[in-house]
């Protein structure tokens, strides 16, 4: 088996990097909501 090519890799390792940042941005999206719920 071929070994893969440095810009397939690449291109494969910043689509795992943005949906890994989109998650986090949701979550951090929701515990500032779950916060401001428990501050009121």
């Amino acid at each position: 088996m071929p070994t893969m090519s440095d810009q397939r890799r690449k291109r494969i390792q910043a689509k795992q990097r943005k949906s890994a940042n989109a998650e986090k941005r949701v979550a951090k999206i929701a515990k500032r909501d779950r916060n401001k719920k428990a501050a009121n």
